[in-house]
């Protein structure tokens, strides 16, 4: 099965890539000269520095016990056996891949994920999951999609929370690593994923890829599967009905496990094969650019005639008389999260020109007056407030499935992206303050004086602020309505004859110019330039 999914992944991997590399190396020839927000520039190698880290009671694997948990500020999150560690086996660890996972902090919201995993058994769930056995009274919870759950025993409240807020960073950072990655491969991969989903006619419109390149491709995996798993594979274990929903969960453990093995050793050999490909792509884009370029624009502008009438007609009768109410049921929630976010961090700021004005030593004024900038992290409660008002309203949610026929699991990776942003702005903004401050080789003024450096810096930090989270919330209303509307736009416009197109493609460009990438792209470009225009 797993060789007949690469086997059609491969070409169309090469294909999309191509034409992504194609527009990328235009791109580069293009790149504005004016500055653009720092959240647009590639983010620097980060250290694998310890955001938190602990040991307490983890359920993993079938059984309790003490395991030393580490998360770093890549968000990759290690687990190991406590002892191991105490006698210095660090290398010795379990990665928990948390793309696509639920974190809850409550037995009965778990209980519902796994009734909800387990839906297909006939009759009354019976029997506890060991993992409900917690040793304390505040559990943490990670329900993967496909794999047992996964139990963490935290001492206090106060630890339970900032576990539970640490883990749905990871898992938002994880979900959304793809999306998030913006190069030629990651594109040409969700293009020739999606591609792969329509050929073999499981292209669900609420199963959208979430993690790395191999996550998604297990998730496919365990999507084709699933009904063979239900009606075949399970009816046929002979087990008590009470312990029918841990075999079911141990089944799909073990399947995807597997899946997960054959799957990874299929994409090490993929990716090495794509170096090469990539490599011999490149030098013929580069030496026939120009002449590509062209072509291009030509095909480009030669489509965007033709279809200039069927474009308009379906915005007219299917984008347009609902589009209103989209952009308000996505725009409303947004811009309340983006304006909650530069609340907190201007009273951050405030805070931190307070505790300067109270005469705070010469010694430990850039220690002590900064400290609120510590509290901008992932773990903290109310920078997750902010980030879930992201989250579309129920009644909105309901509202769009029903006016265009899609399920929230459409525009969830893309709002995992942007609440992964939008911490990444706050974070580089707290950075750029500290650094202002500590440009200063000592503070030997008095507290009015420091206080008015510290203003001078606030200033500055809150313009270069409003710069990125104008520029990230137009970016996600875009994406988040594209996503919406797309879809319904496309069918309303309807299959075409491409053939005339690729016609006006000759062999030393065929390649990397697809007419009906091209035609699906001005698709689009179209749709977006009308939603900017209102």
């Amino acid at each position: 099965h797993i060789a007949d999914i690469m086997e059609t992944l491969a070409p169309l991997y090469r294909r999309h890539l191509s034409s992504n590399l194609l527009t990328h190396m235009r791109n580069k020839h293009m790149e504005p000269t004016e500055s653009r927000p720092l959240i647009q520039h590639p983010d620097p190698v980060a250290h694998a520095e310890i955001v938190l880290e602990g040991t307490l009671p983890q359920y993993l694997d079938g059984i309790w016990t003490h395991r030393h948990l580490q998360v770093t500020s890549s968000f990759t999150v290690e687990s190991r056996d406590s002892k191991q560690v105490f006698e210095g086996g660090w290398e010795c660890k379990t990665e928990l891949v948390l793309s696509g996972c639920h974190i809850c902090t409550s037995t009965q919201e778990h209980r519902e994920l796994v009734d909800d995993m387990c839906r297909h058994i006939k009759g009354k769930p019976g029997g506890k999951l060991a993992c409900w056995n917690c040793p304390t009274a505040f559990p943490v919870f990670i329900q993967q999609p496909y794999s047992a759950p996964v139990c963490l025993a935290a001492a206090s409240y106060q630890e339970q929370t900032r576990w539970a807020n640490i883990l749905r960073a990871a898992t938002q950072h994880q979900s959304s690593a793809l999306w998030c990655e913006d190069s030629p491969e990651s594109r040409a991969f969700l293009d020739a994923v999606s591609s792969l989903k329509k050929l073999r006619g499981n292209c669900q419109t609420e199963v959208y890829p979430m993690g790395s390149g191999e996550e998604v491709l297990v998730s496919m995996v365990m999507e084709e599967v699933m009904p063979y798993l239900k009606e075949q594979v399970f009816p046929r274990i002979i087990i008590r009905h009470s312990r029918k929903r841990k075999a079911w969960i141990g089944l799909l453990s073990q399947v995807y496990r597997t899946a997960k093995h054959q799957v990874k050793a299929a994409m090490a050999a993929l990716k090495e094969d794509l170096l090469l490909y990539r490599s011999d792509v490149e030098k013929l884009i580069s030496a026939e650019l120009q002449q590509a370029s062209l072509l291009q624009d030509r095909i480009a502008h030669t489509i965007t005639e033709d279809m200039c009438e069927p474009m308009l007609q379906s915005l007219l009768h299917k984008v347009i008389p609902s589009l209103d109410r989209t952009l308000q049921e996505v725009a409303t929630p947004t811009c309340e999260a983006f304006a909650s976010i530069w609340q907190y961090f201007l009273e951050t700021c405030d805070g931190i020109i307070d505790l300067g004005s109270t005469g705070t030593s010469v010694k430990d004024i850039k220690k002590e007056a900064l400290t609120p900038l510590s509290g901008l992290r992932p773990d903290d409660a109310r920078m997750w407030q902010c980030l879930d008002r992201l989250e579309l309203s129920s009644e909105g949610r309901t509202w769009l499935q029903d006016s265009w026929g899609v399920h929230s699991g459409t525009w969830r990776p893309l709002v995992l992206k942007a609440q992964n942003a939008l911490y990444k702005v706050v974070d580089m903004c707290a950075l750029m303050f500290w650094r202002l401050v500590a440009r200063y080789p000592c503070f030997s003024f008095d507290s009015s004086q420091l206080t008015a450096v510290l203003c001078r810096v606030k200033e500055r930090v809150i313009k270069q602020l409003d710069t990125e989270l104008l520029a990230l919330r137009s970016q996600f209303i875009l994406e988040m309505i594209l996503q919406i509307t797309l879809p319904a736009f496309t069918r309303a416009v309807g299959e075409q004859d491409l053939s005339r197109y690729y016609a006006m493609v000759n062999s030393e460009h065929a390649l990397f110019i697809h007419p009906d990438t091209i035609f699906h792209s001005i698709l689009r470009d179209n749709l977006s330039s009308y939603i900017q225009s209102g």
